[in-house]
């Protein structure tokens, strides 16, 4: 018998939505891209069941930085995604200041110079 554990950090590319399975079963799923310095991303298909799925659901918004420990799942499509039994909840993604919400005027659209 083996153990399979799989500790990842990384951010979410959108807002986690929360599922049914076929079963009845209730579950939250988000993705995760993870890429160190110089490296290209690599993406990962969170999987949370049941009740701690639901209350971090609307947690879980596009940008947000968490780290995710769990297990390795290959569906039969062949697509890989970590059934996570640890999810906890990092920084929030850099939000733009007012000055910088502003974009400034392009040269040509600057206001004319009066006499």
């Amino acid at each position: 018998m083996g153990i399979q554990i799989v500790s990842v950090i990384g951010n979410a590319t959108k807002d986690a939505e929360k599922k049914v399975s076929k079963d009845g079963i209730s579950y939250v799923s988000f993705r995760i891209a993870v890429s160190g310095v110089g490296e290209s991303a690599t993406f990962y298909n969170i999987v949370v069941f049941g009740h701690y799925g639901e209350a971090i659901q609307p947690l879980i918004t596009k940008g947000r930085e968490v780290f995710v420990s769990g297990r390795l799942q290959v569906s039969e499509q062949g697509y890989i995604s970590i059934v996570a039994d640890h999810v906890e909840l990092l920084r929030y993604p850099k939000t733009k200041t007012k000055e910088e919400e502003k974009e400034p005027l392009p040269k040509e659209a600057k206001p004319a110079k009066t006499k």
